[in-house]
Formats: C-alpha cells, sequence, structure tokens
C-alpha cells in the first residue's frame, strides 16, 4: 500500500482564485456600479456625493479565506486502504471520513484551462448520500486521479462474472465507445436546446451592474431615430385599439428576428464549446463520459447504479430526429436549473439519432425491446377526465385576454378551446404503459415525447393514488419512486387507470421490487 497522498502545491492558486472570485470582484463591482449609477457626476455642484461602498470591505474577509486555504493544504491527507478511501482534513478540527469502494456511485474530473497547464484535476467523488458530493478535492495531479480511478474500481464489489474475472484491468482499457459527437451534431444541439439566452441574460445583467445599459438602450434607439420608449408606446396603441404603425413594427420584428438569431448562434457556439470532443464508453460495468474544450470533463457512472433511464424527443429534436437520452443514479437527481450534486453534468447523450436510441438504450438496460412491448392505454374514460381542465383554461386565457387587451379577445376563445382541446387529445392517445418482469416504462407528450423505463429491481416505493376525482370515476394512479429521482425528472407516473388495473399494477410491482435484492 503506497503512504499517505498530499495535494498538489497548485491547491494553494486555486483556493486563492476562489476567495478573489467570491470577494474581491463582487465587492469591486459593487464599488464601481455605486459609483456610476447612484452618484454621477454633476460640475454644477463640484463633484459627486461619496458612494455608499460598505461591500469594498468584504473584501478584507478574503484574508481568513487564503489562511483557511492554507491551513487545509497541509492538513490534507488521502490513504487508500483495501476496502475503503480514507480522507483526512483540518488542523484545530480534524475530520476524517471513510468512503467504502462499493459506495461510490460517481467518480467526475473537472479540468479547466489552467489545470490543464498545471497538469492537475478537480475531483468530485459522489456517494448518493446527499445533494452534494461525499468529496471535493482540489487538485490532485493527473497521476494520481488515474490511480484513484484504478483503485476505486479494482475494490468495488463486481457486477458480473465478467467484471469479477477482471476488474482491474477492463478499468486500464479505454472500453467500447458507445457515442461520439463530432462538430456538426454539437452544433445541431446547439441550435436545437437553445441555450444562448443564458449568455444574452448574463451580459444584460453585467451591463446592468455597471449602469451602462441605460446609455446602450439610449445609443440602439438614437442609431435608428426612435424613442427609447417606443414599446411602450406601441403596447398602449393595442390597448387602445388603434391602428399599428408598421414603420415601428417594422423595427421591432427585425430586433426580434436578429435576437432570435443571436441567441442560437450563441447557443451553437457555447455547446461547441462545452461538449467539445464529446466521447462516452463503457468499461466493464462502467459507463465514461469526456467532454469539453475549455473546461474539460470526466465522469463516471456505475451501470449497475443506474436508476432509471429517460429518452425525450423535443419537437424540434423529432423534427430533426434527434433524442436526448438522461440517466438517473442513487441520490443524483437532477436539481431546478439542471444542477446535480454540485456539477453541471450533461445528459448520457445530449444528442443522439433516433435510430440508434435502441442500441444505446440495450447497452444500459437489456431487457428493454420497444418493438415487444405490449404497450397498455389509460382507461377509455380518460379524455373526457383530461379535457374538462383544458375547457377551464381556455376560459381563463379568454377572460385574460379581454381583461388586459380588449373585449374583442373573446372571439379567440372558440379558437383557443378547440386548440386545448386538440393537444389533450392526442396527449391522451399517446399516453401508455408497459410492464414485464424486469423493467415498467411510461411514455407521454405529443409534441415533446418522453419515454422514462425503471428496471425493477431498482424501484424503491410504488404508490397507488386516488384522487376525489378517481373516486368518483373509479380510476385511481400509479407511481414509481427510485433512489435517483429528482424534481425535474420525468417519473414513472401513470395516471387514468381503471381502479382494477391500478390494483392489479401495483400489486404486480411491489411484489417484484420485494422479490428483488437492491444493491448500491
Amino acid at each position: 500500500m503506497p503512504s499517505e497522498q498530499r495535494l498538489h502545491p497548485a491547491s494553494l492558486v486555486f483556493a486563492f482564485a476562489r476567495s478573489v472570485k467570491a470577494f474581491a470582484v463582487p465587492g469591486l463591482v459593487a464599488a464601481f456600479g455605486l459609483g456610476r449609477a447612484s452618484a454621477p457626476w454633476n460640475p454644477q455642484f463640484g463633484g459627486a456625493r461619496p458612494p455608499d461602498t460598505w461591500e469594498i470591505w468584504l473584501m478584507l474577509l478574503i484574508v481568513p479565506s487564503v489562511l483557511a486555504a492554507f491551513a487545509r493544504y497541509f492538513s490534507f491527507r488521502l490513504r487508500y486502504d483495501d476496502a475503503e478511501l480514507v480522507i483526512r482534513s483540518g488542523i484545530l478540527f480534524r475530520n476524517e471520513r471513510h468512503v467504502p469502494y462499493h459506495r461510490i456511485q460517481n467518480l467526475d474530473a473537472v479540468q479547466n484551462v489552467v489545470h490543464r497547464a498545471l497538469r492537475v484535476i478537480e475531483v468530485r467523488i459522489d456517494t448518493g448520500a446527499s445533494k452534494e458530493p461525499e468529496a471535493t478535492i482540489s487538485v490532485l495531479p493527473e497521476a494520481a486521479f488515474a490511480d484513484m480511478r484504478r483503485r476505486v474500481f479494482a475494490g468495488r464489489v463486481p457486477a458480473s462474472p465478467d467484471m469479477a474475472a477482471g476488474a482491474t484491468a477492463a478499468a486500464e482499457e479505454t472500453g467500447q465507445t458507445l457515442l461520439r459527437l463530432p462538430v456538426r451534431e454539437l452544433l445541431l444541439c446547439g441550435f436545437l436546446e437553445n441555450r444562448g439566452l443564458v449568455v444574452v441574460a448574463a451580459f444584460y445583467g453585467l451591463l446592468w451592474e455597471v449602469g451602462l445599459l441605460g446609455s446602450l438602450w439610449n445609443r440602439i434607439f438614437e442609431s435608428g431615430g426612435y424613442a427609447p420608449g417606443m414599446v411602450q408606446n406601441m403596447m398602449r396603441t393595442i390597448a387602445a385599439g388603434n391602428r399599428l404603425p408598421l414603420a415601428e413594427m417594422a423595427v421591432i420584428a427585425s430586433g426580434v428576428a436578429f435576437l432570435l438569431l443571436l441567441v442560437r448562434g450563441l447557443s451553437m457556439l457555447w455547446a461547441v464549446v462545452r461538449l467539445h470532443g464529446f466521447r462516452l464508453s463503457r468499461v466493464g460495468d462502467d459507463l465514461r463520459s469526456e467532454f469539453g474544450l475549455t473546461t474539460r470533463v470526466s465522469a463516471t457512472i456505475p451501470i449497475r447504479r443506474l436508476q432509471s433511464l429517460t429518452i425525450r424527443e423535443p419537437l424540434l429534436y423529432r423534427l430533426f430526429g434527434r433524442a436526448r437520452v438522461r440517466v438517473e443514479t442513487a441520490g443524483g437527481g437532477a436539481q431546478p436549473g439542471g444542477q446535480e450534486k454540485g456539477l453541471q453534468r450533461e445528459a448520457l447523450a445530449p444528442i443522439i439519432r433516433a435510430g440508434d436510441v435502441q442500441a444505446l438504450v440495450a447497452q444500459l438496460v437489456p431487457a428493454v425491446d420497444f418493438a415487444r412491448f405490449d404497450w397498455q392505454p389509460p382507461d377509455p374514460r380518460a379524455f373526457r377526465r383530461a379535457v374538462k381542465p383544458a375547457l377551464v383554461l381556455a376560459l381563463l386565457i379568454s377572460a385574460g385576454a379581454a381583461a388586459v387587451l380588449h373585449w374583442r379577445a373573446l372571439y379567440a376563445a372558440p379558437l383557443i378551446a378547440a386548440w386545448l382541446v386538440f393537444v389533450t387529445y392526442r396527449q391522451i392517445q399517446r399516453l401508455a404503459w408497459a410492464a414485464t418482469d424486469d423493467v415498467v416504462v411510461f411514455r407521454s407528450g405529443w409534441l415533446g415525447r418522453n419515454v422514462t423505463i425503471v428496471p425493477v429491481a431498482r424501484i424503491q416505493a410504488v404508490r397507488r393514488i386516488e384522487t376525489p376525482f378517481d373516486r368518483r370515476t373509479k380510476m385511481g394512479r400509479v407511481r414509481v419512486d427510485t433512489a435517483g429521482a429528482g424534481p425535474v425528472s420525468h417519473r414513472v407516473d401513470i395516471p387514468y387507470l381503471s381502479r382494477d388495473v391500478s390494483f392489479a399494477l401495483h400489486d404486480r410491482l411491489a411484489a417484484g421490487a420485494a422479490a428483488s435484492a437492491f444493491r448500491w
């Protein structure tokens, strides 16, 4: 066994950078923004009123933060035992954590440009015990991370006889490539998911913070010969029922078109930077994904810890014959905004051809064959149940439009109601489920389609639910919970089942889950 390992000396550099980002940068931005926005220079009064810059004093907190970083560097120790990883840190208050290898679910490595220049890696160890990583090690040499991955894989309880025969050798191989995304697919992914609005919002917020937003809008409108309140004036004109000025409408339409093109272009660029060199491979019983141009991410997920698998087909993805595949692991449910346990974890397959989905799913859940599933529809009375809320929604939309715009908006009520009824019909028509001895599958959605697969052995709880409306119509719904389900996950939640079918499905899934040995 090797002796205890320490952090790389570059850890002090990254700790100092985090302290500057946390305290110094916000203080300078606040002082600069207050100095320009709240106290403009006025020569008539001989100068500006001194701004309230108490935020600058927050930068003094950088001193204890840097001292804590030194203490952490000199006290940190990492040791590999036969069955667990031991992490010690702290000088006055000592902390020692023992992490069994078989509890480690995800082993992720993050490298930005500076990391790669110094040949170091930030490691994040996830056991699924909480919403945050069990340990974040910043930073280790690249060789030390390779050694960690080898030892963790070798120390795990094998999930199959093949893995037991050569766990160490399998972990050191490059593995079987399941998906590789060329640049053209990355550009298409960025175009379809349209995350460029995040970049625009960040830039907008920066201009607002430093007090330059107003002057920028004034220059834009003045260059076109229009007043800054043009949009507000148009809204008042519409509310009054008057004729819209065509010239101003053309200017606004051009601006909107330019913004849409800009957002799509930024999204495509961001996708190439974020997912550059994306490669998904299988090494023994583990999945590995590597991607990133400026920040390189390497994530490892054991297949045996997979809790559910979701295939998403948004409307634009369907038009281009593409899909997204996401998996949930125990304790690794997606958080709002896409955050997962402190790491911006991408989908297992951010974009994949629809015809290749079956082959990828077969690598993860061999029992799944979509062509052989006996899809079961909801109760025949499901549409009558679902259309009533749709009609109420149409009435509320029409009434709101009439109150805000003009009473003539009520003329659109029949069209709105007809559209919502049609959408509800297609959604109910698409709704279906299937269950075998190994998996339960649920599909939903019409314009945007979702299919979620849950192995029966990964079911944590099965619930049968009856609302007052369900009891009135003798219906019920069945909901399946797993250890990896998050608040934004597409769960197996099957509505509009007849009472007998809901009881039968609930009992079948509960019996199957009880007969399975759950393994972390």
